[in-house]
């Protein structure tokens, strides 16, 4: 028996329905492209997220590099770096380490320049050069700043630095170069030149010195706390430590998938609502396709050359719509990506970008187009072609309608309602579901308050602090002098500036009598809980143990004597609850009275209301004591003052006792109708100083929570957002199909006498009718949702910063967009279905 394997046949009878139905191939291209589009989008994204969450980890390691094994030879390096399974390293040769006392507790390595290094830890100098000559050198930002060190190339900088036999140097250098790095903020790199290290310290390479860091890059990361070991064991390297990125640890892997979760769930809703458009769109007429299908099977067209045709009909749809979907679904990815991931410089839609997500919309929407067209063949292999015909038929005789007397056009138009019920239910299903979505979505938005948020998380609009104090890892310099008086004087003279509080402070060593250290001790021995006493909770600070326990055998510690006006004044009264006394105002303005911070734990640890504190050989009667809250003050204190007393003084009697004092930070308020000229105002600033200054701007906080509350209901949103488009789509598809499956209907509606006005007042009412159909149902169902629902939602989430807010923006602007289609759509194909004369679309449908 001859087979029947002619596979050519299909791609003529291909072409022939291309050429025949285009207007089904470009409704299929367009739902292809919207389906491609979204994946291409959700996959980006995705993996975006994905990869940024590992990015900050590694920002949170300091390195790219897999494993770091230090103290390492020369000679231990090149065994290491020979192993098959390595990839690429990196090699850093360090002299000492700064030893500065304002460093705080911040590494920072003096390391012999190398530009391949200082990639892989982000510390190449984005302003000036590497060092190139003897006695240059370049350091990051946070260095500069907590040094004093002028932001000018050729700044003389002067370096304290310990060698690795603990001997102390002090070296004059010249700034060469800076740069400011995310991964700096607890390690960093002082780079000088090579000869400069060979004059500094003459044996730092000799084949003993164990003072090389290796950073290894691995072929296939996978255990890396396994593989640092194997790598040890399999060249013979002892005596070195080393560590692991923090990116590449299983824990963080499985933490940073999480996350971006969310982000791929919508790519399940595109695989659902994708095949129900492709599909309704190729099978749109499915008792003539039936008939079709019969008539070549009658001719000895086999099920394989069927299924055959669809599949290549099905990747001609896919192809023709994934090129432009990739192009929209980066256009999406671009735009919305940089407000879901911030805190970068560059674009994370480009830094991010990989061909992976390309290829993955590519396969998913081939297997949606593809499942939409291949399915229904499995059930058409298995009926001969006189089956087909007869359930087609039956079909036919089911939909005829008998009408008594003459009918109108609203019962004609009427009457398509009860026509492809599941494409109607589909359509009102879709939309409800995302109306109520976004619905859910915008609620939760505009619940989140922006004015409570900023009142309780920034007291002040703006602020500015020195640059030593910027980080909470820096330590403050009293030395520093980056904020000038004539720039406290520049910023009252604002137009826009309603307010500009000081803060200054100084450590300074005083001795305590025998009653507060009796006092203090008590306090930090009584219970905490039923496990631990006060100063055992303290027992991850040994600086701050240490000095408890200087103060008891000594009596001697440190005073923290802050002087401040203004807001700070304010804040501190609001948030340092009195354990003794009490604040007047004008008493305290007199220069003659202290209050008293001690620890922020109910009880007394620090002098009290009507006591004596002698401060630089000057007397002051302590008005009150506090529980102090620290946490308006930028930076930290030195590690001789970790356990402190501070000393609040008027600006007035500080200036007094340290005249010259320069100004740790200042809280500015303006008029916040003058926020962007004030903005400009900072920029011009920033751009002219030549010495570390942070700055804190209200903008930034703004930015933040309303990144914050985009985030919030993002994935929801972008789910949202893809079944709003998908139900819409299924909405016009609905409306096309039943438009443009009657063209003979409407051509003997013709030849009946129907004039071109009716037939477009039916459409128009057939449109207005499905549209009313769909707002029936949606209208109420969301009414309903939003508000009774919605305020439990709200009050589930149980935020501080969110208040139940109503709002049916969503579905009136689904309202007008039904609306509109209802109207556009059945006039836009009654266009292409009325050219031609009367016959000829007659015999068409034929």
């Amino acid at each position: 028996m001859l087979a029947n394997n002619n596979l050519k046949i299909c791609r003529t009878l291909i072409r022939r329905d291309v050429k025949f139905h285009p207007v089904k191939y470009v409704l299929l291209s367009c739902a292809a492209m919207l389906a491609a589009a979204l994946y291409t989008f959700v996959f980006l994204l995705g993996t975006s997220v994905e990869d940024a969450y590992l990015l900050n980890y590694q920002y949170s390691y300091g390195s790219t590099s897999h494993i770091l094994y230090m103290g390492l030879t020369e000679k231990q390096a090149d065994t290491l770096a020979g192993n098959s399974n390595i990839k690429s390293t990196v090699r850093l040769s360090t002299i000492g380490r700064l030893s500065d006392p304002v460093i705080g507790k911040r590494s920072i390595k003096l390391a012999v320049t190398d530009r391949a290094y200082a990639r892989t830890v982000l510390s190449v100098p984005t302003v000036g050069t590497l060092p190139r000559k003897n006695g240059e050198i370049a350091l990051d930002e946070f260095t500069m700043d907590s040094l004093g060190v002028p932001h000018e190339i050729g700044s003389p900088v002067s370096i304290d630095w310990t060698d690795p036999k603990g001997e102390a140097h002090t070296t004059a250098f010249t700034l060469c170069g800076w740069w400011a790095s995310p991964a700096n903020f607890s390690e960093a790199c002082a780079w000088i030149t090579k000869e400069e290290a060979n004059m500094l310290l003459p044996d730092y390479d000799e084949e003993a010195a164990a003072n090389v860091t290796l950073g290894v890059k691995l072929h296939q990361p996978k255990k890396l706390e396994e593989q640092a070991e194997q790598l040890l064991l399999q060249q013979g390297v002892t005596g070195c430590t080393y560590t692991t990125n923090l990116a590449y640890q299983d824990a963080r892997t499985e933490m940073a998938e999480q996350q971006a979760r969310p982000y791929y769930m919508p790519a399940f809703l595109v695989v659902l609502c994708g095949y129900l458009m492709v599909y309704s769109i190729v099978h749109a007429a499915a008792d003539k396709e039936h008939l079709f299908y019969a008539e070549l099977k009658s001719l000895g067209m086999t099920p394989r050359q069927i299924r055959q045709m669809l599949m290549e009909q099905g990747i001609l749809v896919s192809l023709l719509g994934t090129v432009p979907g990739w192009l929209i679904g980066f256009i999406l990815h671009y735009f919305i990506t940089s407000r879901v991931i911030i805190g970068m410089e560059e674009n994370p839609a480009l830094y991010f970008l990989s061909w992976q997500p390309f290829g993955a919309a590519l396969l998913c929407t081939a297997a949606t187009v593809l499942l939409a067209y291949l399915l229904p063949s499995f059930r058409l292999s298995s009926k001969t072609p006189a089956e087909m015909t007869g359930n087609a038929y039956a079909r036919f005789s089911k939909r005829t309608h008998k009408w008594k007397g003459r009918t109108t056009l609203t019962q004609l138009a009427f009457r398509t309602l009860g026509k492809n019920r599941w494409r109607s239910l589909l359509s009102v299903i879709s939309l409800l579901l995302a109306v109520l979505l976004l619905n859910s979505v915008w609620i939760r938005y505009i619940s989140v308050k922006e004015d409570l948020y900023l009142s309780s998380t920034f007291p002040w609009d703006y602020s500015l602090c020195d640059g030593s104090a910027y980080l909470s890892q820096q330590q403050y310099n009293e030395k520093n002098e980056g904020i000038t008086e004539e720039t406290v004087e520049e910023l009252k003279k604002r137009p826009e500036v309603v307010s500009v509080s000081v803060l200054k402070s100084h450590e300074i060593p005083m001795t305590a009598p025998k009653e507060l250290i009796e006092r203090i001790t008590a306090f930090y021995d009584q219970p905490y809980d039923e496990t631990q006493t006060l100063r055992e909770t303290q027992k991850a600070f040994p600086e701050w143990l240490d000095g408890l326990e200087k103060l008891e055998e000594t009596g001697m510690y440190t005073g923290l004597v802050i002087g401040m006006d203004g807001v700070y004044l304010n804040y501190m009264q609001e948030y340092s609850p009195f354990t003794s006394g009490s604040l007047d105002e004008k008493s305290f303005a007199s220069g003659k009275f202290v209050l008293v911070g001690g620890a922020y734990h109910e009880g007394l640890s620090s002098p009290i209301e009507g006591e004596e504190a002698e401060l630089m050989g000057q007397k002051f009667t302590v008005m009150g004591s506090v529980m102090h809250d620290e946490t308006y003050l930028r930076g930290t204190e030195s590690l001789e003052a970790a356990f402190n007393i501070a000393y609040i003084l008027p600006m007035k009697a500080f200036d007094q006792l340290f005249p010259g004092q320069a100004y740790r930070q200042l809280a500015i308020n303006i008029d916040k109708e003058q926020q962007k000229e004030f903005e400009a105002y900072l920029d011009e600033y920033e751009l002219g100083m030549n010495r570390g200054v942070g700055v804190v701007r209200r903008s930034e906080y703004q930015e933040n929570f309303r990144m914050a509350r985009l985030n919030l209901v993002l994935p929801d949103l972008v789910i949202g957002l893809v079944l709003a488009g998908i139900a819409l789509m299924n909405f016009i598809n609905m409306l096309v199909i039943k438009t443009v499956s009657r063209k003979g209907e409407f051509a003997v509606y013709e030849s009946l006498g129907m004039t071109r006005t009716q037939l477009r007042t039916l459409l128009l009412l057939e449109g207005i009718f499905h549209a009313g159909l769909m707002l029936v149902i949606l209208i109420p169902v969301t009414i309903l949702f939003d508000r009774f629902l919605m305020p439990k939602v709200v009050e589930a989430v149980g935020s501080w910063s969110m208040v139940y807010t109503c709002s049916f923006l969503p579905l009136w602007i689904f309202t007008a967009i039904l609306v509109v289609l209802a109207v556009v759509v059945p006039m836009f194909c009654l266009h292409f279905l009325t050219k031609g004369s009367l016959t000829e679309r007659m015999r068409q449908e034929e």
